[in-house]
C-alpha cells in the first residue's frame, strides 16, 4: 500500500506548535522550519525510556508504521535515530523547540559563515544552510558514520554544506574564521579553539550543563554573555583521543573501594549540592568534576571524581547524618560545598541570571582559558 503524505502540511503544523509554545518568534527561522523536511534525517525512530532502555523502533520504510513515525518526526520532541550494537543511543535529533530557540539566539544572517559542532543527523545543518546558504555552512562530527549518513540525507533534502569528520573541540581550522559557531553537544569548558576561530563581533552558542549561553567575542578574544532561559541538555562532546572524563563505572569503583580522610558533613551543603540551581553553579565552577549518585541499602551516596587531579570524594547521607570521605591532592567536597554556599549567599539565582566570560590569556607564548 502506498501512502501519500503532504509533508509541507506536517512542517507547517510543527511551525504552528512552535509559535504557540513561544519557542519560535522569528519569521526567518520559521521559514526555515516550514521549508526543511525532518523525515529524510530520521529513517528510523527509537523509543528510549528515561533509564536509556531501548524499546520499539519505527521505520519510515514500513507503511504500517507511518502514522506513529510521522507523529514522532514532526512532533516537538527529541528523537533517537541511531543505536549502537550494544543497545546504546548514539545519535538523536534535538527537540525542534530547542533548535528554534538556539537558531534565533545565534541570529545567522546572509553573508555570515557558520561552524556547527556536532553534525548528528544533519537536520540542523540543513536549517542553517537554508538560512545562510550551503557555501557558508561547515558542520563537523567526531563520528565518520554520522557524517556519511548526514551527507546523504542533506543531499536528498537538497542541501550541500561542507561536512567533515573531525574533533569539534578543536573547531575546524581549514574553513576558519567564522561569524557564528553553534555546538549541538555539551562542553564543560568553552574550548580555546572556538574563541580563536570566531571573528571579532561573532557569536558562539554553547551548551554547558543544562544551560545555553551566547558568547559575543570581542577583538581581544574574550567571549561574554548571559545564559538563556531555555533549558537544554546535549550529549557531552568527546575528543578524538577518547573520553574526557571518568565513566560512571570508574567513579563507582574509585569512590566505593578507596580509603581516605573521613569527616562530618553538613545536611544543608548536601541540600544545596542536589538543588538543580546549585548543581548548575558548582558544575560551572568545577568543570573537571564528575558526579554520580548511588542508593545502597537505603543510604544515599554521592560520588565525585576530578578528571584533572584524580581526586575523589564520597558523601554518605542517611537521614540528617552526613559523612564525607575524600582522597587526593584536591579536597573535592570542600570545593563543591564552597561553590554551593556562594550560590546560596547570592540569593540562589536561576541559571539565566548568570553571566559567563571566557578569554584567552597568553603567558610566554602559551595560552590558557579563563
Amino acid at each position: 500500500m502506498t501512502l501519500t503524505v503532504d509533508y509541507r502540511q506536517l512542517r507547517q503544523h510543527l511551525v504552528t506548535r512552535l509559535h504557540a509554545s513561544g519557542h519560535l518568534t522569528s519569521p526567518t527561522v520559521a521559514g526555515a522550519f516550514a521549508s526543511v523536511p525532518r523525515h529524510p534525517f530520521a529513517p528510523a525512530v527509537y523509543d528510549v525510556d528515561s533509564r536509556g532502555q531501548v524499546g520499539d523502533v519505527l521505520h519510515a520504510a514500513r507503511p504500517d508504521h507511518h502514522a506513529a513515525y510521522l507523529a514522532a518526526v514532526y512532533g516537538d520532541e527529541a528523537i533517537v535515530t541511531q543505536i549502537s550494537a550494544d543497545g546504546r543511543p548514539t545519535s538523536s535529533s534535538t527537540q525542534p523547540g530547542v533548535m528554534a530557540v538556539m537558531l534565533e539566539a545565534l541570529d545567522p544572517q546572509p553573508g555570515m559563515t557558520v561552524l556547527e559542532i556536532g553534525t548528528g543527523t544533519g537536520y540542523n545543518a540543513a536549517l542553517l544552510a537554508h538560512l545562510v546558504g550551503d557555501q557558508a555552512v561547515t558542520s563537523v562530527d567526531i563520528d565518520p558514520g554520522l557524517v556519511t549518513n548526514a551527507a546523504a540525507a542533506l543531499d536528498h533534502a537538497g542541501y550541500r554544506p561542507t561536512l567533515a569528520a573531525a574533533d569539534g573541540l578543536s573547531g575546524y581550522p581549514p574553513r576558519a574564521p567564522y561569524d557564528r559557531l553553534i555546538a549541538t553537544c555539551s562542553v564543560r569548558r568553552v574550548p580555546v579553539a572556538w574563541l580563536r576561530q570566531t571573528n571579532p563581533g561573532g557569536l558562539i552558542l554553547a551548551n554547558l550543563s543544562y544551560g545555553v549561553v551566547p558568547l559575543r567575542v570581542d577583538d581581544t578574544g574574550t567571549g561574554h554573555g548571559r545564559f538563556l532561559p531555555q533549558i537544554a541538555a546535549f550529549i557531552e562532546a568527546r575528543p578524538a583521543d577518547g573520553p574526557i572524563g571518568p565513566t560512571v563505572a570508574d567513579m563507582v569503583t574509585r569512590c566505593m573501594s578507596g580509603t581516605g580522610t573521613t569527616s562530618p558533613g553538613s545536611e544543608r551543603d548536601v541540600e544545596l549540592f542536589t538543588d538543580p540551581g546549585g548543581e548548575f553553579f558548582w558544575r560551572l565552577t568545577g568543570p573537571s568534576i564528575y558526579q554520580c549518585t548511588l542508593l545502597p541499602d537505603g543510604e544515599e551516596v554521592h560520588c565525585l571524581v576530578d578528571a584533572d587531579t584524580g581526586s575523589w570524594a564520597r558523601i554518605h547521607t542517611q537521614g540528617p547524618t552526613v559523612t564525607v570521605v575524600q582522597s587526593g591532592p584536591r579536597q573535592l567536597w570542600h570545593a563543591v560545598a564552597t561553590a554551593c554556599r556562594r550560590w546560596a549567599d547570592a540569593g540562589r539565582p536561576t541559571h539565566d541570571h548568570l553571566v559567563l566570560q571566557r578569554r584567552v590569556v597568553t603567558y610566554g607564548g602559551l595560552s590558557r582559558l579563563r
